[in-house]
């Protein structure tokens, strides 16, 4: 550091030498007065003491022997005035002894006589270090009383000590939490989190041991007068020299925007064993639409009165978590018998579907749906059994793990999928065929014709592949590749039957497809029977029976699958005025000991004759079954006992 760099901090500096040395005082004091802001003089040491109560200088430069007071009596003195006073003794070589008590007092260096200038720059360079340090130092204390003023007014502020013990609170905690200092101080902080476990708080302080780490989440505490209060915190260890000395927990009240399913995931998340159990009105959104929107929710207001009325005392609250969706919750740590409260719940369903509600002067019976789940996955897993049961029309469901197995199908779905992929690219997709025959002959009229997998010497069947296709966009292509392949297999065999979905039917592009392969092959089309396999989720009626109506034109017959197990097959009849009926197999495979099902074959059979429908019987597997579909008149059978698929 040279002169220039030197006189342009020291300039800012006001300087007070002392030495009884006139002629020493004099010469220094005018070298001095090159560096700094300003210098005044002084004799000994009493004088120097009277200079500084008077002008408060930033450096003193004092000789040690003197009259009246040495100076390092001064210094002594002029420290406890301002501790941070910067100071030089100059000194001799042989005043040696007085280095130790110097030292003591705090001076900041020394000048040792005959002075000398590069000595008395690095002596000064020492001093302008400090005096660079110390400016940080009083910014970043600046700053931080800046930082603390703005945190003290705008969030919660709470210093925990080792043992959990609250030891400073800011205004803001007193405005939110309602203690004043001398209820909250001294007191452990899990007076903030009653009825919530213990091992939390730990897990949080747990965390926050790490030096470099800050921890952040949602915190339930209780006020003075038992209001639930949310806050958003972040719980940092304050350490010193590496040893932690507290903790200090920061945070915002987030309870207005907090809605009832954060509250139920924040329970759940703070629990170790949370127990779940979400109750849904069954068939809301009838009720939404039969309603409207403003007695809907009417409804569930009065119905949340009558839950909370029903259920087991030990549970504090219902979360209202909209759409007719209500939770439960309780830690099975705090319950004896888990397996007793579920019980509890079952016969507080029983009750509750026992209770009617009156709307406008009208009484709805309510219908209750519950799903039950235990441990961190208890959300996805009870939500999850909602739709088990909406799906298979049951009331109530113990959801441990349907998520992971979920999880499992999606995955094993993907793979699926996968396979399906390559086996269209790699032209692995081929056809078996099954064949069908006349019952009065036994001779083969046409086939039947099912699609495979052909990967290396195995056949994969369309069991492990058809209803994961019908969910992805590759449904289509396996439609049109079979239709492809059987109008192919035509010049080798007489006749083929080919299965086509209804849902697949109502995508244009398919219909189109084989509008024009049997415009193509229009001299065979004769020879084709589409059967239609029966899907719930057709809403396109009039597009279906267009396209029946086209095709039969062009000679298509039509058949329809699995007859006496759907659920609209009679209208579908009306409809499409079918050539075949397929028998389903579940009416064809005890047929030979269930009388029942075979007057229900017998009265299908009846029924086909009186409408010049002809009947085949499926899953006909030996000899017994054959000679029973035949004696009921059943026109064709097909099955392993006439034939197995196979390529041909």
């Amino acid at each position: 550091m040279n002169i220039k760099e030197i006189r342009e901090t020291t300039k800012e500096l006001t300087a007070l030498f002392v030495e009884d040395n006139k002629a020493a005082r004099e010469e220094l004091c005018d070298t001095f007065k090159r560096f700094f802001k300003s210098v005044d003089c002084a004799s000994n040491g009493l004088e120097g003491l009277e200079l500084f109560n008077q002008n408060n200088y930033d450096l003193v430069i004092t000789d040690i022997y003197m009259s009246a007071m040495n100076g390092l009596e001064m210094l002594k003195e002029i420290k406890k005035l301002k501790k941070d006073t910067y100071t030089l003794l100059t000194t001799a070589y042989n005043e040696a002894e007085y280095y130790l008590e110097a030292i003591k007092i705090g001076v900041d260096g020394f000048i040792l006589k005959p002075i000398e200038l590069d000595q008395l720059l690095s002596v000064f360079e020492k001093i302008i270090q400090k005096q660079r340090l110390r400016k940080k130092i009083k910014n970043f204390y600046s700053l931080l009383a800046q930082y603390q003023q703005v945190v003290d007014n705008s969030a919660i502020v709470c210093k925990i000590n080792t043992r959990g013990i609250i030891t400073y609170i800011n205004d803001e905690f007193v405005n939110y939490l309602k203690y004043s200092p001398d209820e909250i101080l001294g007191k452990r902080f899990l007076i903030l989190q009653k009825n919530i476990h213990e091992h939390y708080m730990k897990n949080i302080l747990k965390d926050a041991l790490n030096e470099n780490k800050v921890w952040r989440g949602i915190l339930k505490l209780k006020d003075k007068n038992e209001n639930i209060i949310y806050i958003k915190a972040a719980v940092k260890g304050i350490y010193e020299n590496g040893i932690l000395k507290e903790f200090i927990f920061i945070g915002y009240d987030i309870s207005e925007i907090m809605k009832p399913k954060k509250f139920l995931l924040d329970y759940i998340s703070n629990h170790p064993n949370p127990v779940l159990v979400l109750c849904q009105i069954e068939n809301f959104e009838n009720l939404r639409n039969l309603f409207g929107e403003k007695l809907t929710e009417e409804i569930e207001n009065k119905f949340e009165n009558i839950l909370k009325s029903k259920i087991p005392n030990d549970i504090e609250e219902v979360y209202n978590l909209e759409n007719g969706v209500f939770g439960l919750v309780f830690d099975k740590t705090n319950k004896n018998d888990c397996d007793s409260f579920i019980e509890r719940i079952k016969k507080t369903q029983q009750e509750i579907n026992n209770t009617s509600l009156e709307i406008n002067g009208l009484k709805y019976d309510i219908s209750l749906l519950i799903s039950v789940a235990k441990g961190k996955e208890c959300f996805e897993n009870a939500r999850y059994g909602l739709e088990v049961l909406k799906k298979e029309k049951r009331t109530f469901i113990i959801a441990d793990g349907l998520v992971q197995k979920a999880k499992k199908r999606a995955q094993n779905n993907l793979k699926v999928l996968h396979i399906l992929k390559n086996a269209i690219s790699n032209n692995e997709i081929i056809c078996a065929y099954q064949p069908i025959v006349d019952n009065k002959t036994k001779k083969i009229v046409k086939y039947e014709t099912l699609v495979r997998i052909k990967r290396g010497n195995v056949l994969i069947p369309p069991g492990e592949f058809l209803n994961v296709a019908k969910k992805g966009s590759f449904y289509s292509q396996l439609t049109k590749i079979i239709i492809s392949q059987s109008i192919e297999k035509l010049k080798s065999i007489s006749n083929v039957s080919i299965n086509i979905s209804e849902i697949d039917i109502e995508k244009e592009s398919t219909r189109n497809y084989i509008y024009d392969v049997l415009h193509e092959n229009h001299n065979i089309a004769n020879r084709i029977t589409f059967e239609l396999l029966e899907d719930e989720e057709i809403s396109h009626y009039d597009e279906l029976e267009e396209f029946i109506n086209n095709i039969k034109e062009l000679g298509v017959k039509i058949a329809i699958d699995d007859f006496g197990s759907g659920y609209s097959n009679f209208y579908r009849l009306k409809k499409y005025k079918p050539d075949f009926l397929k028998i389903d197999g579940t009416l064809i495979k005890d047929i030979t000991h269930n009388g029942f099902s075979a007057s229900i074959v017998k009265t299908i059979v009846e029924f086909a004759k009186e409408n010049n429908i002809k009947t085949i019987a499926e899953y006909v597997e030996n000899e017994e079954i054959y000679k029973k579909v035949a004696s009921l008149e059943v026109d064709y059978s097909q099955g392993y006992y006439f034939g197995k698929p196979s390529i041909i």
